[in-house]
C-alpha cells in the first residue's frame, strides 16, 4: 500500500514539472518574440538551469534574430522575467555546454531522443527548434 502511494506521488511530481516545463517553453517564446522583435519561429530555447528532483526550468536562453536573451522564473508570482538586456549575437558565438554534471552514455541517448522529439533538455548544445506556442 505505502508503495502504491509512493509511486503515486512520484508520478504526480513528474507531471507537474513537465506541465511547467511545457508552459515555460510558451510562456518564454510568446515573451521573448515580443522583446527581441522576432517571429516565434524563428526563435531557438535552451534550459540554463533547472531546480529541485523534477528538473523544473528555472532560467531558458532564446536565441533568434541575431540577439540573444535569458529569462528566469519567479516561483511567487508565477512568472518568467527577461534577466538583463537583450544584446545582439557576435558572429563566433557558439551555444555554451549545460551545467552541471557531466553526461555519461545513458544521458547522451536521453538527450538525442529529446531533441528528436523537440522537447526542451538541458543536454544538447544545440537546441532542438521550439515549436511554435499555441495561439
Amino acid at each position: 500500500m505505502l508503495i502504491r502511494l509512493i509511486l503515486a506521488a512520484a508520478l504526480v511530481l513528474a507531471a507537474t514539472a513537465c506541465k511547467h516545463n511545457k508552459r515555460a517553453t510558451t510562456t518564454v517564446t510568446r515573451r521573448a518574440a515580443f522583446d527581441l522583435g522576432c517571429p516565434k519561429e524563428e526563435l531557438k530555447l535552451n534550459v540554463v538551469d533547472t531546480e529541485g528532483a523534477r528538473k523544473m526550468a528555472t532560467q531558458l536562453a532564446v536565441r533568434g534574430c541575431d540577439q540573444k536573451a535569458v529569462y528566469v522564473y519567479f516561483p511567487d508570482s508565477n512568472t518568467w522575467i527577461l534577466d538583463g538586456a537583450v544584446t545582439a549575437l557576435s558572429e563566433d558565438y557558439q551555444v555554451p555546454p549545460p551545467i552541471g554534471k557531466g553526461r555519461g552514455k545513458r544521458g547522451d541517448k536521453k538527450a538525442q531522443k529529446a531533441e528528436k522529439r523537440g522537447k526542451m533538455d538541458s543536454g544538447p548544445s544545440e537546441p532542438a527548434p521550439v515549436e511554435p506556442a499555441p495561439e
